[in-house]
């Protein structure tokens, strides 16, 4: 191995390993080479910035506080020992370090956006709010045009909530420097389109396969797409059997071609919001990342059974008449069902598995960040499922007594339903577990309150409750599915009712072909039916009736007659 002594040259080669992709060979030689040098602040510094590079902030700290302890002013101490001090949650002594290298340097536009990225970090009030948009303001008037500083401030205002100024401080940057990897990367991030955003990520990794964020991001991409396929025919078979509910009767049969036609152009839609994604992924990490899945190929057939299952339905909705035969097409749906939620689990489970496995939620802060933003998102997704399908439920009981023509669908619903929110409970406890082994051997622990302790303790009972609920739910409807004959059986072929016969006199046409056509002949056929009317009319014979006339005689005017006892006078 190829050493020096000389810190300076030691402090290049190890930036050069670590722009080349080889931080560990960086550690070796930078460690060696203190071997030799051991209080060496440039020795230092690099020794510690690799390991921050390497998400060993723990290992970094000590070296950033003897630097600092004899050198304050050494170029970057203070500021590599914010960054390590936020890390590893010390956020109020990242702060400090802040403030001191902004002091000593208040022209360094880098100084200005770390302590913003600090004041933004741990429990942020309004006044730290407001501190930061001028420290980010104050180094954007000292670098206006660094792609790096840039490319920082737009991660700053992103995070305070502004991602239109983010996305002009990432064009301004791109402008500058086209090929810039972490404003690429934040151009995909700020992406309004999801398909772009994979666009955007793939070419991150194409330059550059190592970019951590990149990764994690376009693999949580792929997997929202993979799961969007098997959660959409959760919810179209779920709407396909309440149109079978409400529809499959004498009465309301002639109802089902509208509401499958619309079941039809949702799944369109869906396809459509899909489909783009996934094809700006790149194929082989689409491919491994289905057969790294516990069910392997297996995945791919259950999204296909599951689909499949969609289509038939719709299909069967035009051709299923007989009543024997809609209730296996209920039973049908039931068994689409419980395979889509099974697989829906595994997969929301094994979502975070791999990421574990793929270094995408590595121990530290870092890593329990990314498992608590996935976390708040599944608990927020579970809490908004539960109000639609709450929705759903008030709404279909309003609708009456005696409205649903086949009581046996509702099992089928309810098997929806419970599909519906279950692979999310799942994901949330495979969330849960995650982050616990990862806290088990970090050395980036910060101090957990006992109230947080209590919190976390109460979250998880609730989250094994909810498990144990929606299971019984589902073994409860799997029982209910009408495999067994039933009361509709003996309702024969469900036809559509015919309407009244047209008199073969009248004039009145059916009315068909395109809308105007039809409403020009609707009002042709109101002025006939006005016309045959007055002619029946007319050919009414309405007897004659004389009434009587009486002689009422002239009343006598009573103006001048008085009441008995009246004077004429006025009673003052």
């Amino acid at each position: 191995m190829t050493t020096t002594t000389d810190p300076r040259a030691g402090g290049a080669r190890v930036e050069m390993l670590v722009q080349m992709g080889r931080p560990e060979r960086a550690l070796d030689e930078v460690d060696e080479a203190l071997a030799t040098v051991p209080d060496d602040p440039r020795l230092l510094l690099a020794a510690a910035w690799v390991r921050l590079h390497l998400q060993r902030s723990a290992d970094a700290l000590p070296l950033l506080e003897q630097v600092v302890a004899a050198q304050p002013a050494a170029d970057g101490a203070l500021y590599l020992l914010s960054v390590a001090r936020q890390n590893t949650g010390d956020v109020p002594g990242a702060r400090d370090a802040a403030r001191r290298a902004l002091e000593l340097d208040p022209d360094d536009a880098r100084y200005h956006l770390q302590l913003a990225d600090a004041l933004l970090s741990g429990r942020v009030r309004g006044a730290d709010r407001r501190l930061a948009r001028e420290r980010i303001a104050s180094a954007l008037e000292l670098a206006p045009e660094a792609p790096d500083r840039l490319a920082q401030a737009a991660r700053l205002w992103s995070r305070l909530g502004d991602d239109d100024r983010a996305r002009a401080l990432v064009r301004q940057g791109l402008a500058v420097a086209p090929e810039h990897e972490d404003l690429l990367y934040l151009d995909a991030a700020l992406a309004l389109d999801a398909s772009r955003s994979a666009q955007g990520y793939s070419g991150v990794l194409a330059m550059n396969p190592e970019h951590a964020e990149a990764g994690y991001l376009l693999h949580l991409s792929v997997w929202q797409q993979v799961l969007r396929l098997v959660e959409m025919p959760v919810l179209l078979v779920g709407a396909v059997a309440l149109v079978v509910a409400f529809a499959m009767s004498d009465a309301h049969v002639g109802s089902v071609p509208v509401w499958g036609v619309v079941v039809l152009l949702w799944t369109g839609v869906t396809a459509l919001r899909v489909l783009p994604v996934l094809l700006q992924v790149p194929r082989g990490l689409l491919r491994r990342t289905l057969h790294r899945t516990p069910f392997r190929g297996g995945t791919v057939v259950a999204i296909a059974v599951g689909w499949a299952g969609v289509l038939a339905g719709l299909a069967l909705l035009y051709v299923v008449r007989d009543a024997v035969a809609v209730r296996w097409f209920l039973v049908g749906l039931g068994v689409v069902l419980a395979l889509t939620t099974v697989t829906s689990a595994v997969l929301h489970a094994a979502m975070f598995t791999q990421a574990r496995e793929l270094g995408y939620l590595p121990p530290g802060t870092a890593g329990a960040a990314r498992i608590a933003a996935l976390r708040a998102s599944l608990r927020g997704a579970v809490v908004r499922r539960a109000v639609v399908l709450g929705i759903v439920a008030v709404v279909v009981g309003s609708i009456g007594p005696g409205a649903v023509a086949r009581e046996d669908a509702r099992p089928v619903a309810a098997l929806a339903a419970v599909a519906y929110v279950l692979p999310l409970v799942v994901g949330t406890w495979a969330a849960w577990r995650v982050a616990a082994r990862q806290r088990a051997v970090s050395d980036e622990r910060p101090p957990v309150s006992t109230a947080a302790a209590v919190r976390a303790g109460l979250g998880g009972a609730v989250l094994v409750l909810a498990t144990i609920l929606l299971l019984l739910a589902e073994a409860a409807a799997l029982a209910a599915l009408p495999v067994a004959p039933d009361e509709h059986d003996a309702d024969g072929r469900y036809v559509q009712e015919e309407r009244a016969p047209r008199d073969p006199g009248s004039a009145v046409q059916e009315c068909t072909g395109r809308p105007a056509a039809r409403l020009a002949c609707l009002q042709e056929n109101n002025r006939v039916r006005q016309e045959e009317l007055q002619e029946r009319m007319g050919e009414l014979d309405v007897p004659t009736i004389d009434v009587p006339t009486f002689d009422v005689p002239d009343l006598p005017d009573l103006s001048d007659l008085q009441a008995p006892g009246s004077t004429g006078q006025q009673t003052p």
